[in-house]
């Protein structure tokens, strides 16, 4: 177990940063601690960092890694700025250092003291997803924008009489943010809905009476609680679901892989779109949104679409992608779904409801049979991965073919009736690419329209990708074309 030293960097931006590895052991994943110092820790000495006590220190301990081995990650904001200056570093660093050391992507824990406890609500705002549990301390945040956090779990702490961050009412840093104090920030939070947001207020006089520190200094006594640094390191993304309605009657559901369902009510039935990777609380999230009978339906037969599968017995699907169920156990090892749970669905095929019906649109090239659900009621186009577009996965068409495919969905949604519908993918926070980056390019009319061309294009061998690190059985190549995106592998090129 040691300090090493680690640079973040992304799109130009950089800092530095003291990395805590603790000892592990092959094939297991462990959290990560990402701490955020104060303003009187900036500059370019890590020791400045290190030695703040009570901070990171408190997870790097021999008593804490022996119950709670973790890796602790404690970057250094540099000399007269402040870390909303670095939000998009911070959160890319969240989302990618999972593949640079065994950490659990769904056990991330953020916390930091004034400067860096508003640094810890910032990136509460601004990429809840990644994190599983906050502990902000004597902080301040936008009361509005922390809403944002609503389905994150957060214990807050601030001492009643801090004289530097007030604890109610407006603030005006002087490293350039605004915000409000602790107090009010928690009701905002929780008015979203928040139901495991904590609040600590310590009383008047207490640091200086108790712990015979500043009043601002409520680290001392935060660090020291370890009844909340256990509650923290017990949350996970895992069985962590987001919901939010698109319209009355469609319901929008996201797990921790960012793998979006939706749950469509009809008069008499309801139509779960697709299950994601997330922990089995999904039959509890759906239940809680209807009292219908509930089927489910399945786009393609990707684990990150139909891991969940066997919890609802039979399910609608394309016979088609039944050969990629067996090679997908890996990715949902606890299915159990065979072929006979299938009801097999083609071109034109109705699923009713009561009142809302469901078409079956046929779209194959991601898989063979991945397959687009219809909504003409709800006005609804539920995409799945048909429009997103890896081509470099196992059993991917040609392109060729996937383009001819794609002109017949064109074509139907021509038709009266079909030209006003939302597109709702199989993915769609990542909608903009990777979705820490701030680009938005939804699935859409026209994404069909440049999908086409982009098909053309490399048919025709005018437009050439580039190297993508994403290959499978072969070498993968990225190529775009306005909204349109394709990762493909060359033995589609046909």
């Amino acid at each position: 177990m040691a300090w090493t030293t680690k640079e973040l960097r992304h799109q130009g931006m950089f800092l530095n940063a003291a990395l805590f590895e603790p000892e592990t052991k092959p094939g297991e994943k462990y959290p990560l601690v990402l701490f955020l110092h104060g303003a009187g820790e900036r500059g370019n000495d890590l020791e400045l960092v290190k030695k703040f006590t009570p901070g990171a220190d408190v997870f790097t301990t021999d008593e804490w890694q022996a119950e709670h081995p973790c890796y602790v990650l404690a970057p250094q904001c540099p000399a007269n700025m402040s870390w909303p200056a670095f939000t998009e570093l911070l959160i890319f660093t969240l989302a990618s250092i999972s593949g640079e050391y065994p950490i659990d992507a769904c056990r991330k824990y953020v916390t930091g003291v004034s400067m860096g406890g508003a640094g810890t609500w910032n990136l509460l705002c601004h990429s809840p997803q990644l994190i599983a549990a906050a502990m902000p301390v004597c902080g301040y945040a936008d009361p509005f924008l922390v809403r944002k956090a609503k389905h994150v779990p957060v214990w807050a702490f601030h001492a009643a009489d801090d004289p530097v961050v007030p604890v109610t009412g407006e603030y005006r840093s002087p490293h350039g943010a605004r915000g409000v104090g602790t107090r009010m920030v928690m009701s905002s939070l929780r008015s979203a809905g928040n139901h495991d947001a904590h609040y600590t207020e310590y009383p008047a006089g207490h640091m200086e009476g108790v712990w015979k520190t500043h009043p601002h200094g409520s680290w001392t006594a935060a660090y020291n609680e370890k009844e909340a640094l256990e509650w923290m390191f017990s949350k996970s993304t895992f069985d962590r679901y987001e919901v939010e309605m698109v319209c009355p009657g469609v319901f929008y559901i996201e797990d921790f892989n960012s793998d979006s369902m939706y749950l469509v009510e009809g008069k008499e039935k309801a139509l779960l779109i697709d299950t994601g990777l997330g922990g089995e609380s999904l039959t509890e999230v759906v239940r809680s949104l209807t009292s219908l009978p509930v089927m489910l339906a399945v786009t393609h037969a990707h684990g990150d679409h139909m891991a969940l599968s066997h919890k609802f017995g039979r399910f609608y699907m394309s016979g088609k992608d039944i050969p990629l169920m067996d090679r997908m156990r890996g990715m949902m090892p606890k299915n159990t779904s065979t072929a006979e749970d299938v009801i097999d669905i083609h071109d034109g095929d109705v699923i009713d409801l009561g009142g809302v019906q469901i078409e079956v649109l046929e779209l194959g090239g991601h898989t063979p049979g991945s397959v687009l659900f219809v909504d003409r009621t709800h006005k609804c186009l539920f995409t799945g991965d048909a429009l997103g577009l890896w081509m470099q996965v196992p059993m991917a068409l040609p392109i060729s073919e996937y383009r001819k495919n794609l002109l017949a969905v064109k074509e139907k949604l021509s038709a009266p009736g079909y030209t006003e519908l939302a597109f709702l993918g199989g993915h769609r926070r990542q909608e903009g690419g990777v979705y820490y980056q701030p680009q938005y390019v939804p699935n859409s009319y026209e994404k069909i329209d440049d999908m086409l061309h982009l098909c053309t294009l490399l048919l025709s061998e005018e437009l050439e990708g580039k190297p993508h690190p994403a290959g499978f059985d072969e070498p993968a190549f990225e190529a775009s074309y306005q909204t349109a995106n394709m990762v493909y592998k060359k033995s589609v090129l046909k």
